[in-house]
């Protein structure tokens, strides 16, 4: 999908007394300049303006200079959004060239699958045509920043962008710092909790929401309905988020002296991995069936605790604020959120989110780290404390939820509000970026899967993951 403003668009002029153009002349002139255009936008050239300039003259036989739009920067934006937010994306786009008359911003969605759309950004790098930014929610950024793939920012933390770095949550800038580098800025963090379906709650005879890891296991045993042998209602079920719950267990970096991935040794790990692995009881297959029937519906907003399926999910405020009244209404009013009940005090969090990188050979690497911190919200609060609350997104920085509008927010739904204080928590943990991150995430999601199809025992799961990770 392509969003365009209006400003470096071609202009059409025509001299006082000339004839007006037919419609179909009119649509063969647009589509040879767009093409221009296009080229233009790549490597802007005095030639290629001055093949534009011909173009005007030759086909439409007025000889005039390009309009103003010729000095127009354009920056195009990779993002593996779908659904509902690609038309948030539209408005950031709109108002961000509102603010910046010289910079207009392509956006197009590529496949969220991670191998696909990594695949697709590195040959587009190595073929000297990447996009001038890319949103990166799959962490993969230590893995890019070791292998020169992206560009560190910290050319432009200069002038009006030297506080950028204490302006965000200090875990938000550890998410994106490489060898003391700032790699990546998000537009958003991902913050996550544990949501209950209050009705499945009171029909399990539940009084209240757990508070202990012991509750949540008991609570969501009372849960699970399998009727002639197939799963129509489910508790609680951890999936491959071995990263995401880490913290709660402290086990986000077991990193040995050496520098080396240990989570074999791990005491952290291993209490995580034991408990995954208590759920290896439940039906993996009719799971996955359920999971992936229910991601079918509303354009991927729907799973089965937005169904009214699931007594329990651990997720983020998005949940709530989007996936909950875009793909089932009736859910309002009838989920709770706490923080998810681990093995250390709460809150807790990982520190990954939205993060938005400039590839090596971007084109425009200095207006593309404007719109960067432009998304985030730095020097840009209010604009975005309206936009995230679109998306269930916590900001990158404090002083957006400081904003009216995020604080309207806040106040007409109470159930975001455990969600901040974990931006700050002293047990929240960003991953420590390294040269193999991308290959540490696919071992964790491999050996959870594993385990909880008793493929593997946790012993086996966690050396698998050293032996993948520091490969």
């Amino acid at each position: 999908m392509h969003l365009h403003g209006n400003k470096g668009k071609p202009m059409l002029i025509r001299k006082e007394g000339t004839l007006p153009m037919d419609q179909g002349e009119n649509r063969r002139l647009l589509r040879r300049l767009n093409r221009l255009e296009k080229l233009r936008r790549r490597r802007p050239t005095k030639v290629t303006t001055a093949i534009a300039a011909a173009t005007l003259v030759g086909v439409t036989g007025i000889s005039t200079a390009l309009p103003a739009s010729a000095s127009t920067v354009n920056i195009t934006w990779w993002t593996m959004w779908s659904g509902q937010t690609l038309q948030l994306l539209h408005q950031m786009v709109v108002g961000f060239e509102k603010t910046h008359p010289g910079i207009t911003v392509t956006e197009e969605n590529i496949p969220s699958v991670a191998t696909t759309s990594t695949a697709k950004l590195l040959s587009t790098i190595a073929a000297g045509d990447p996009p001038d930014v890319f949103t990166e929610w799959w962490p993969e950024i230590g893995s890019f920043a070791a292998d020169g793939d992206i560009l560190p920012m910290n050319p432009y933390l200069k002038g009006q962008y030297s506080g950028l770095e204490k302006w965000m949550w200090p875990i938000a800038t550890q998410g994106g710092t490489y060898d003391h580098k700032l790699y990546a800025v998000p537009m958003s963090m991902n913050s996550w909790a544990l949501y209950y379906n209050k009705a499945m709650l009171k029909a399990a005879g539940i009084k209240s929401p757990p508070k202990t890891l012991a509750q949540l296991d008991a609570d969501s045993a009372k849960e699970w309905v399998i009727r002639n042998g197939k799963l129509v209602q489910m508790g609680f079920y951890p999936g491959n988020y071995f990263l995401f719950f880490s913290p709660n267990f402290g086990a986000t970096n077991c990193i040995n002296s050496t520098g080396k991935y240990d989570y074999a040794t791990c005491k952290a790990a291993q209490t995580e991995m034991k408990w995954i692995a208590s759920f290896a009881k439940y039906p993996y297959g009719q799971i996955q069936a359920l999971t992936t029937a229910e991601g079918s519906v509303a354009g991927g907003q729907t799973d089965p605790f937005v169904a009214g399926k699931e007594g329990f999910i651990f997720s983020g405020p998005w949940e709530g604020a989007q996936n909950i009244p875009v793909a089932n209404p009736k859910m309002e009013g009838n989920f709770g959120v706490v923080p998810f009940p681990g093995t250390v005090p709460v809150p807790s969090t990982i520190g990954q989110g939205n993060y938005n990188i400039i590839p090596k050979g971007a084109a425009h690497p200095q207006q593309a780290f404007e719109f960067i911190a432009w998304l985030a919200g730095y020097h840009n609060e209010d604009f975005t404390a309206s936009i995230d609350p679109k998306g269930g997104w916590v900001p990158a920085g404090p002083s957006v939820t400081k904003a009216p509008a995020y604080q309207a927010w806040l106040k007409s739904n109470p159930w975001l509000h455990g969600f901040l204080p974990e931006m700050s928590s002293p047990y929240s943990a960003a991953p420590v970026l390294t040269p193999t991150q991308s290959q540490l995430f696919n071992a964790m999601d491999t050996a959870t899967d594993n385990v909880l199809q008793k493929l593997m025992t946790p012993e086996q799961a966690l050396r698998y993951i050293d032996q993948q990770a520091n490969s």
